[in-house]
């Protein structure tokens, strides 16, 4: 099988991402040879976005950090993207730019996930599993409380408890533990609710590059993630065999909070970069969402209409 993994991350990330790419090379001693990995690496110093010149901190500091990342992805097909362009450019448009005809799975990971290092073999193998069950399909491991109960069926029973007032209290090492711990194998069970973050997903090949691509008029950031879940909840309905599972006993979670949340190291990079006043994109988007749920969803039917026509659906 070929897998690429996917990230896109800020400058003010980049220690997040030397903590990821720490994780990956310690998750690489457990792929089965057969199974291939690119790893498609951008980091953004957008000038749209930050004002290079009253910062601090020079893109060519950030960039030899990034380019350090390069020595843990010998293990793996490795292809860095760095943007400096000065129109608005964000994850999404790195998003559109990653279907190859070679990849079979799509993994995507935020820059600041605990992952653990069997959580790559795990979730693959669980991938060759649900592949035999659908053609378009997410997988999503457990994760920590969070604050509200639309999460519930994804939470891990350790933190079932938890109030979820205190979802950003959870401890990465805590979760490190219990996965070093537990006897319970990983399990790969299906979900009648549609619901991921995008933290560190699998998607099948067919559901990443057609059943749900990123809309050709999205650029920057935006709730790629909602708009996939309401698809997915529509094609449902209409009885398309559309898949989420959850691959149970694998936790994931933020290193950002708990006890990096009060002195979020990130935030010294921040205090060393100016921001240009742009709008807030994916706020504006989200507003959208908020302010007139019933027209995204006359958008998302007519986005259906189209799958139906070109006989994805």
């Amino acid at each position: 099988m070929n897998i690429k993994i996917i990230t896109h991350f800020m400058p003010w990330e980049i220690d997040y991402a030397l903590l990821m790419f720490e994780k990956l090379k310690r998750s690489s001693y457990y792929i089965l040879p057969n199974d291939k990995i690119t790893i498609s690496a951008a980091l953004n110093l957008t000038d749209y976005a930050i004002n290079w010149d009253k910062s601090k901190l020079s893109k060519e500091f950030f960039k030899n950090k990034f380019n350090t990342l390069g020595i843990l992805t010998q293990w793996a097909e490795y292809k860095p993207f760095i943007y400096e362009g000065d129109k608005l450019w964000g994850h999404l448009d790195f998003h559109k730019k990653q279907y190859e005809e070679k990849i079979d799975f799509y993994i995507t990971i935020c820059p600041d996930m605990y992952f653990h290092d069997h959580l790559l073999f795990y979730i693959i193998e669980a991938a060759k599993q649900a592949n035999q069950q659908s053609e378009n399909f997410i997988i999503t491991p457990q994760i920590y409380k969070m604050w509200d109960n639309t999460w519930d069926h994804l939470t891990h029973p350790s933190f079932q408890d938890i109030k979820y007032d205190d979802w950003d209290k959870g401890d990465v090492y805590d979760i490190n533990h219990i996965m070093n711990t537990q006897n319970n194998p990983p399990e790969l069970i299906s979900t009648n609710n549609f619901k991921w973050a995008g933290w560190f997903d699998l998607y099948s090949k067919n559901f990443f590059e057609k059943f749900i691509p990123v809309p050709n008029e999205w650029s920057g950031y935006g709730p790629w993630d909602f708009y996939g879940m309401l698809c997915c909840g529509l094609a449902a309905k209409d009885g398309f065999n559309i898949k989420q599972f959850i691959l149970n006993n694998q936790i994931i979670f933020e290193h950002c909070t708990g006890p990096l949340k009060n002195n979020n190291y990130s935030s010294y990079y921040k205090d060393l970069i100016v921001k240009k006043n742009i709008p807030n994109q994916r706020k504006n988007i989200e507003a959208r969402f908020q302010k007139d749920v019933s027209e995204w969803y006359k958008y998302f039917k007519k986005e259906i209409q189209m799958l139906k026509q070109k006989n994805i659906l």
